[in-house]
């Protein structure tokens, strides 16, 4: 959580050079790659001061779960859900905290993001289309080039 104050929002959390958790699986290996995840959800069972925290066995599973099915996130994306999760932006935990409603976290912070990239795709389209790149020398010299050689 050294650096996690610089990630301020989801663009960039999504837009840092982080590596991906696929990334860290495929170069590191599942053992760490799912302890990295591990350390996460630890982390936020303490944080949380949970009547019924995680169970080994749920960290475990749910760090599974959260690297197939969410190998395209970023670390930073991790850092920046697990400080909302941690915030109470997803709401309130009713004293105990399961690998469902984490996954669940996942999956709204994933579709969230993939939304904010859709939007930023487009933005980036209409920008590069909207660019005058219109060559009125080349262009002159084809019109009047075309004209002088018709007479």
């Amino acid at each position: 959580m050294l650096h996690a104050h610089k990630l301020t929002n989801l663009s960039a959390a999504m837009n840092t050079t982080a590596p991906t958790l696929a990334a860290i699986n495929r170069e590191n290996g599942k053992e760490f790659s799912a302890a990295l995840v591990m350390g996460w959800l630890v982390y936020l069972n303490d944080m949380l001061n949970l009547n019924k925290p995680m169970t080994e066995d749920q960290i475990e599973h749910c760090a599974t779960e959260v690297i197939n099915l969410y190998g395209s996130l970023k670390m930073s994306d991790v850092t920046y859900l697990f400080r909302k999760i941690i915030s109470g932006q997803y709401g309130e935990f009713y004293e105990s905290l399961t690998v469902q409603k984490v996954l669940t976290f996942f999956r709204q912070y994933f579709d969230d993001r993939c939304s904010l990239a859709e939007l930023e795709s487009q933005r980036d389209h209409a920008d590069f289309a909207s660019r005058d790149t219109f060559n009125y020398s080349s262009n002159l010299r084809r019109i009047w080039g075309g004209l002088s050689s018709k007479s």
